[in-house]
């Protein structure tokens, strides 16, 4: 499924068990800047941008710095990918971020080895 409403650039669902963690400033626009991080599921990612599935709270505009693990089973960090990026929109059912630095070479290998690992077990 692929999502459009109101971006100039569409995402795409990913695999279920796709994670992510972030690191946000926890009184963004403070003196303080202490970091705090929260797990979620990634429900779909685009080049641009994603959309984290939490039922916390981060600010609108807080910088956040994101590690997407295709595989957390996996003891190989070859399906992880780390991004910055700012909060654009946040809800109860989660937060969506804009990618403010990304590498998209990574990003199609973590993919690649995602689509490899899963048509490899589908072969045995």
């Amino acid at each position: 499924m692929i999502y459009s409403n109101k971006r100039r650039n569409t995402r795409s669902q990913v695999w279920p068990d796709t994670e992510a963690t972030i690191k946000v400033a926890e009184a963004f626009g403070s003196k303080s800047r202490r970091q705090v991080t929260i797990k979620g599921k990634v429900v779909n990612l685009g080049s641009n941008g994603m959309f984290l599935e939490t039922n916390e709270f981060v600010p609108i505009d807080a910088p956040a710095d994101i590690i997407i693990n295709f595989d957390p089973e996996s003891t190989t960090s070859g399906m992880v990918i780390r991004i910055s990026g700012l909060v654009v929109h946040s809800t109860r059912e989660g937060i969506g971020i804009r990618f403010t630095s990304i590498d998209l070479a990574k990003l199609q290998k973590c993919i690649i080895s995602k689509m490899n690992k899963l048509e490899s077990m589908s072969t045995i």
